[in-house]
């Protein structure tokens, strides 16, 4: 320990001693590390970090499987939900949960909640207990009995000031006294399926719990696919065994149901709910952030093989005072650790910044966000992660070190041109080969985004202000009143100056949330359910998204329950289900509306427009079957009110909830936001990774431009005897200037080519993250290897330049 101690503090006083080189060295590893840290920040939150729940990796979701070619899982209907219950082996507990929005007033300014209906395992599922009160008892997901609330943790500290009092209080939901019997833990729950099969996790979305309740005819329920469902496997049951029984099982609900054939069963671990939807970008950007700091590992080792020939006669008087290879070798590995060391410290308060910055520009979409933290697992893994990298920078200069020429050092010659200077130029092959993986990710990337910006809608999202209102079943319970209420408010949004055109519609154009099954009347009844995306929109709607007409009529205030069904289609529709004929007139039946709203809303529609297709399955995704019903013909209490103005959008917020007001002062508004923010809130995950993989790809592209720098500049230096007798016996500046260049972008070329090669194979993980775009596309590997080429050149040519100075009388005295 006490000659580990003397050479550690001997590598500071000679770190100490060099302060240009440590200064760089240090700037390279910290950057590298930096890097490094804050990324794992982030990976470690939103991939690693297990789950707040007990034994999270016994959790799974449950998704059916419909015979819909767009939707490859879908949400689960209360039937089915209660047959898997309780025919199903495999699971301690089975629990479903739906979205729900309350309104909350008496306690302060109106405010809407988003939030979940339970059933009564969901918390035994999901194995959380409340930090407060209790969870709800099996009674109370009876009629009559569901008048009880837990609270999130989020929304109890803002709203209730974390007071512990708050349980057995009442709120006033909806209208409706509902006790407070909870509050749950900080965590992620899931609470909102989404039609296509997906979970959210946001904490916007958990404000409240309430008990579900499953009875009567909703009991049998099996065409309404409204519920998330998540179980808890039995100990000793892999998740593959869980898989098989529920396939069985599947099989034999479609032969019970003709509701249920067609469909399967898919389980999933909810691991993969929360996280496989980032997993694919957080793994490209941490490999690539890897090969970042490789790239600097490569730099520094470069500096510290360059600086043997200053320590040569320091080393040769060491061994030839009896120093062993081994004490060499120490001494060098000591050195690199100091410096790994002092790159680490500087890197994490660089990371600090950089975990700052990603916060600023990271998707909220991104589930667990809030956790990323430069924590204690973080600075273990920055620990590791430097002891690695001092390996990784001194282990090859420590070995040639260790093996002086005794002879030559002590007479100072600089004639010694050993294999270090071959594995020099190995170093720099490797960082342009890592630098044309970098660049060639990156720029893959940001065509990709740009492409996803540049992508057709469907409609036009500049000056469309978005908000969220839901009337309250208990003040809105009959259609005409929430028919009435909409109304009102677009006349009077109508007369406000600075507003072009509003409407409502179930949906904004960028989701949608509800796939009907109809049939088309006058045709046999298919083998397979048909299905479309169901919107419900006001007459307005499409002149407030900007969404054209390609054939027949837009909805009028006629098209009301006392007119016959009018429906409007996008081309999907009519190119999958009408390919070769004339689609208006034609009549669709469901009995959705009708059944919904006791039977008075009309149950067939007839085709009487078409407009264009819209991007409501995502950007990236292409357009589906979808209709359009009057919001009138089929009301519903939950609708996004949609504004478009002259000017700023969100300045038209204070007057909707001015008029909301007006017409309810108990009724809040929420979510406001406008379709342009929507748009960007759509296309931020692959903006994230461009941004992210492209800066990554400069730092790459810079730290292998020093690389080829270092190396020619030091190649000048060690080369000046031999430069002069050349320029002595009449070489040109210029053939000098060649030779020097040339002997740099030949690196530069194996280097590249190297490049090509790999990139050709890792692109390729990135498919899924890429759009419009091949991941081996000629054009952008051919653009990015002249440009590594021309890079290369310019850092060669200030060596080079500096070649051609060589005094050859200066140079010849060198001997």
């Amino acid at each position: 320990m006490g000659s580990f101690l003397q050479d550690f503090k001997y590598g500071i006083r000679m770190l100490m001693k060099r302060r240009g080189f440590t200064t760089i060295a240090l700037l390279t590893l910290a950057i590298g590390i930096g890097a490094n840290t804050a990324i794992f920040s982030l990976v470690h939150a939103v991939l690693i970090r297990p789950l707040p729940y007990a034994e999270p990796d016994r959790l799974v979701s449950l998704w059916e499987t419909t015979p819909v070619k767009s939707v490859s899982r879908s949400r689960v209907a209360p039937g089915t939900f209660l047959d898997w219950r309780t025919r199903s082996q495999s699971f301690e507990d089975v629990a479903a949960f739906s979205s729900a929005s309350l309104t909350l007033t008496g306690a302060g300014e109106p405010e809407q909640l988003s939030g979940a209906r339970v059933s009564d395992e969901y918390f035994v599922a999901l194995g959380v207990q409340p930090i407060l009160g209790r969870v709800f008892r099996s009674d109370e997901h009876g009629s009559g009995h569901n008048r009880v609330v837990i609270l999130d943790h989020g929304f109890w500290q803002r709203r209730f000031g974390s007071k512990a009092g708050v349980i057995g209080t009442a709120l006033l939901l909806d209208g409706i006294g509902y006790e407070v019997v909870g509050v749950m833990p900080p965590g992620i729950y899931p609470t909102q399926p989404a039609t296509v099969g997906r979970m959210s996790f946001e904490a916007s979305q958990q404000q409240f719990f309430v008990p579900m309740t499953l009875e009567g005819e909703w009991a049998e329920n099996r065409r309404s696919h409204v519920l998330g469902v998540i179980a808890r496997l039995k100990r000793g049951v892999s998740f593959e065994q869980a898989q098989a029984e529920m396939t069985a099982l599947g099989a034999a609900l479609a032969q019970d149901y003709v509701a249920n054939r067609g469909e399967g069963i898919v389980v999933t671990k909810l691991l993969d709910e929360v996280v496989g939807k980032v997993r694919p970008a957080m793994l490209v950007l941490f490999g690539a952030v890897g090969a970042v700091l490789l790239i600097a590992c490569a730099n520094v080792a470069a500096l510290l093989l360059a600086n043997i020939n200053s320590r040569r006669r320091e080393i040769a008087v060491r061994c030839a005072l009896g120093a062993g290879r081994g004490r060499i070798i120490r001494q060098f590995l000591s050195e690199g650790l100091v410096l790994s060391l002092a790159g680490a410290a500087l890197g994490v308060w660089l990371a600090s910044f950089g975990v700052n910055a990603l916060m600023q520009i990271i998707p909220v979409e991104i589930p667990r966000i809030d956790q990323v933290a430069i924590d204690s697992t973080a600075l273990a893994f920055t620990l590791m992660l430097s002891i690695l990298t001092s390996v990784l920078i001194s282990l090859v200069p420590a070995l040639q070190a260790s093996k002086p020429d005794l002879q030559a050092a002590l007479k100072e010659s600089t004639r010694s041109y050993t294999g270090r200077e071959r594995f020099r130029r190995a170093l720099v092959v490797g960082q342009i080969a890592l630098a044309v993986v970098l660049v060639i990710g990156a720029t893959l990337l940001v065509q990709s985004f740009r492409r996803l910006r540049s992508v057709d809608l469907g409609f036009n999202p500049e000056h469309v202000l978005v908000a969220s209102v839901a009337l309250p079943q208990s003040k809105y319970g009959e259609w005409q009143r929430i028919s009435a209420f909409y109304g009102q408010l677009l006349d009077a949004l109508g007369k406000t100056p600075g507003v072009r055109v509003s409407a409502t519609a179930y949906d904004h154009p960028l989701e949608t949330n509800w796939i009907d099954s109809f049939m088309i009347e006058g045709r046999p009844q298919a083998e397979q359910t048909l299905t479309a995306d169901l919107h419900l929109i006001s007459p307005d709607y499409f002149a407030a998204v900007g969404t054209s007409l390609v054939d027949g009529r837009v909805f009028r205030d006629q098209d009301d329950p006392d007119h016959p069904g009018a429906m409007i289609i996008n081309e999907a529709f009519a190119a999958r289900y009408f390919p070769d004929e004339d689609a208006l007139g034609k009549r669709i039946a469901t009995a959705t509306p009708s059944r919904m709203v006791d039977n008075h809303m009309p149950g067939s529609f007839e085709i009487v427009g078409m407009v264009r297709d819209v991007k409501s399955h995502g950007v990236s995704s292409p357009a589906e079957p979808a209709y359009y019903i009057p919001a009138r013909q089929f009301p519903q209490s939950n609708m996004q009110v949609l504004v478009r103005t002259e000017g700023d959008a969100l300045a038209m917020a204070s007057v909707l909830r001015n008029q909301v007001s007006l017409l309810d002062p108990d009724q809040p508004v929420s979510d406001i936001t406008t379709l342009e923010k929507l748009f960007s809130n759509a296309v931020a995950a692959p903006r994230f990774n461009a941004q992210l993989m492209g800066m990554f790809g400069m730092v790459a592209l810079l730290l292998s431009a020093i690389g080829i720098y270092g190396l020619l500049a030091h190649n000048v230096t060690a080369r000046t005897p031999e430069i002069g007798i050349r320029m002595a016996l009449g070489a040109k500046p210029g053939d000098v200037q060649r030779l020097v260049i040339g002997q740099g972008m030949k690196l530069a070329l194996v280097g590249v080519a190297i490049g090509l090669g790999a990139a050709m194979a890792l692109t390729r993980l990135m498919t899924s993250l890429l759009y419009g775009v091949s991941p081996t596309d000629p054009a952008t590997f051919t653009t990015i290897a002249a440009l590594l080429m021309f890079v290369a050149l310019l850092a060669c040519y200030v060596p080079a330049r500096r070649a051609t100075k060589v005094d050859p009388m200066i140079a010849l005295r060198y001997e």
